[in-house]
């Protein structure tokens, strides 16, 4: 019998949200509408917004913990697509990573910033230490995510230094967003529902209303089947995977 080892990578990316109101809209408009998230790395002494649209690489057996923290709503999509498309993992970095000294040792300050070739949106801090309501230090370990990323061509990068973050995450991020999305260059990334791998509720009374919203879709009898078939509810991972 051959050895079968555990899978640490899925042939999938998971995309989860909060709601389900926006899974039933980007199932509608059929593409992903990349948005300014807000990253902050202290070596680098950047509050920036970078467009993006982030994806994990976690099989399902693994991912109760994100799911917890992201949403459980959401869409998993072919690996083979993402890579057609430009999707790339980041690169995590600590204070001391030989890869961010290295990064910045190669450019100018300026550049790192304002430059749309940068490799600013593909750096991630590999954790993070933040405090709990009563006051104890929880580390949170963004490394285990397995992120990818989606960059829009040639992004425009918002600096945010001078805001304190309440401010940014609360109000400015909103601002940029609202924009984004009315403006001409909302980066959007259209899919076919041929490139969709799971489609993910919270529970099980989410499911009828998203095969109600599947039938109102221009697609003929055997693509809303198809996609029938791909609803997987949070629940069901929690209990059984």
């Amino acid at each position: 019998m051959a050895k079968v080892s555990q899978n640490i990578s899925s042939e999938s990316l998971f995309h989860f949200i909060k709601r389900r109101d926006w899974l039933l809209l980007v199932l509608k408009r059929k593409y992903f509408q990349a948005r300014y998230v807000y990253e902050e790395i202290p070596v680098l002494q950047f509050k920036v917004g970078i467009p993006m649209k982030c994806f994990c690489d976690i099989p399902l057996g693994m991912i109760k913990k994100h799911i917890s923290h992201y949403g459980r709503y959401g869409l998993g999509i072919k690996k083979d697509f993402a890579k057609k498309n430009s999707f790339s993992p980041i690169i995590y970095i600590h204070e001391k990573s030989d890869t961010l000294l290295r990064y910045l040792g190669s450019m100018k300050e300026k550049d790192i910033f304002k430059n749309p070739n940068s490799l600013l949106p593909y750096i991630k801090w590999d954790e993070q230490i933040t405090l709990s309501s009563d006051g104890k230090k929880i580390r949170e370990s963004f490394y285990d995510e397995r992120e990818w990323r989606y960059i829009p061509q040639q992004p425009a990068f918002i600096n945010f230094s001078g805001f304190d973050e309440d401010e940014i995450k609360k109000s400015k991020l909103e601002y940029e967003n609202d924009i984004l999305e009315k403006g001409s260059n909302n980066y959007k990334l259209s899919f076919e529902y041929s490139n969709i791998t799971y489609i993910f509720v919270q529970k099980a009374e989410d499911v009828e209303n998203v095969i109600d919203e599947i039938y109102k879709l221009k697609i003929d009898q055997r693509q809303r089947d198809i996609l029938i078939s791909k609803i997987i509810t949070a629940r069901q991972i929690e209990r059984d995977f």
